[in-house]
């Protein structure tokens, strides 16, 4: 079976539910829903430049080369003056311009210090042609009216967003619930160092554990051995406060294997992805909560889960989160059993360069991961591929 057709297969809606987080710690979060403008931006008309508002009359007696008086000032923040009939007033940028202005002239444009106390009077000393009612000074609504939607439901929340929220004085936003992984990682080989027999250390748990953190996920990691009670149990106690659950290892079609031998037939299928690494691969439910099984193998549990358990918590099938790139290095010849994947990283040209081999330690300094296609095809230098971004921004 193809990666693609997999993820296809394996292709369901977790379940979702909405909370209302703080502002301050909604970034990287889904919205709930739109957020539509409940005021618009400005609320007020406000002054483009630091200058000088005119009323109609003495932007006249200005264009004519007259000195003007300026009667007042209003810094941002302030409450605006009035002109008199004839004259100005200083202004400063974002400041409320009075509903007399016809226009802000620039103090670039005047014989006016930039800073220091008002000018009692000022003359204009360039305008440009055509000069038109409202230069420089921005309308109320004119950034965002009242109603425009500005943060869009289903999006991930930048820090632009929660900037955009806080300029409407918000400071609470629905957003879609943190959905809870469970993570369980098997294999009596991974007991703690006080175990008898010989032990290897325990990657995959901090390692899928991270991969979800990065997510925005929670994990809720837990071990098993190799006996099938065990895992049961163990199974059984944490499908009850999860949305989906992770396990690795004990797929194959060998001896001690685990999950396959607890599940196989009453609540999971097994199969072969036509992948290297990382082919064994499984999926099923139990007590209501989808079940997704990677192979053991630290590399191939790494790229299941940017390839198939990525594919599924975005709802995004795998076909269509590859990326295209410009490939530069060694030919590359397509294995007899299927797909292979390379780590890549992304040079300054935006060109992909493959690692010298594919162990885990190559992908943790790699910045995506390349889809080489099974034999007979071979990837040269120059040719155009598809790749899979595993950096933290999710989704791909």
């Amino acid at each position: 079976m193809e990666p693609e057709d997999y993820s296809r297969l394996i292709a369901r809606d977790l379940p979702v539910g909405v909370e209302t987080v703080p502002l301050a710690e909604a970034v990287g979060r889904i919205l709930a829903r739109d957020v539509p403008a409940d005021a618009p931006i400005p609320g007020f008309a406000t002054s483009a430049m630091d200058g000088y508002a005119f009323d109609a009359i003495g932007l006249d007696r200005a264009q004519a080369g007259d000195r003007v008086l300026v009667a007042g000032d209003i810094p941002a923040g302030h409450p605006p003056v009035e002109i008199p009939a004839g004259c100005a007033v200083r202004v400063m940028t974002g400041a409320q311009v009075p509903g007399t202005a016809e226009a802000v002239v620039p103090v670039e444009l005047t014989d006016a210090s930039r800073t220091g106390a008002v000018p009692v009077d000022v003359v204009v000393t360039g305008l440009p042609e055509g000069l038109r009612s409202g230069w420089n000074i921005r309308d109320v609504g004119e950034d965002t009216a009242l109603g425009d939607v500005v943060a869009i439901g289903g999006q991930r929340l930048n820090a632009a967003g929660v900037g955009t929220l806080a300029m409407f004085g918000i400071t609470d936003v629905e957003v879609l619930r943190r959905p809870r992984i469970g993570l369980i990682v098997t294999g009596d080989e991974l007991r703690g160092p006080r175990a008898t027999g010989p032990t290897i250390p325990n990657s995959n748990l901090p390692m899928l554990a991270a991969a979800i953190t990065a997510h925005g996920d929670i994990a809720v990691p837990a071990t098993s051995g190799d006996d099938p009670a065990e895992f049961l149990t163990v199974l059984d106690r944490i499908v009850l406060d999860v949305d989906l659950v992770i396990t690795t290892g004990g797929i194959s079609a060998g001896a001690y294997e685990v999950v396959r031998a607890a599940l196989e037939g009453e609540s999971s299928q097994f199969l072969r992805v036509d992948q290297r690494p990382g082919g064994p691969q499984g999926y099923g439910q139990r007590a209501g909560i989808p079940l997704l099984h990677l192979p053991g193998t630290p590399s191939g549990a790494y790229l299941s889960f940017h390839l198939f358990v990525r594919s599924l918590l975005s709802g995004i099938p795998l076909g269509e989160r590859w990326q295209r790139a410009v490939y530069t290095g060694p030919e590359l010849a397509g294995h007899r059993r299927g797909m292979s994947l390379v780590p890549v990283t992304v040079a300054a040209d935006g060109c992909v360069v493959p690692a010298a081999r594919a162990r885990l330690r190559d992908f943790a300094a790699a910045d995506a991961i390349l889809r080489v296609p099974g034999a007979p095809v071979v990837i040269a230098d120059g040719d155009t591929v598809d790749i899979l971004p595993t950096g933290p921004e999710i989704p791909a």
